[in-house]
């Protein structure tokens, strides 16, 4: 059940970090996709070091569950960014 608390954790904050990159970077102007990849590469080497040392077999089987929490965050930056406005 930790693990699964650390994995969420890292996860979320990743999703952050790439949210709050972008937004520093779009206040300079459109963000290119150039940019874009330099936004979420280093958002994602966290959860990338996480699945490194599993079987792929329990890769596939996370996928779901990495994608819904990784949406999940995306979506509360998003309503906290409207709460802000």
């Amino acid at each position: 059940m930790e693990d699964a608390r650390k994995w969420q954790r890292v996860m979320r904050d990743s999703v952050r970090e790439a949210c709050d990159t972008w937004r520093i970077q779009a206040q300079a102007g459109p963000v290119t996709s150039e940019a874009l990849e330099t936004i979420v590469y280093p958002a994602a080497v966290p959860i990338l070091t996480l699945l490194q040392d599993q079987p792929p077999e329990a890769v596939a089987a996370l996928m779901p569950s990495i994608l819904r929490i990784m949406l999940a965050a995306a979506v509360e930056v998003m309503a906290e960014d409207r709460k802000k406005a």
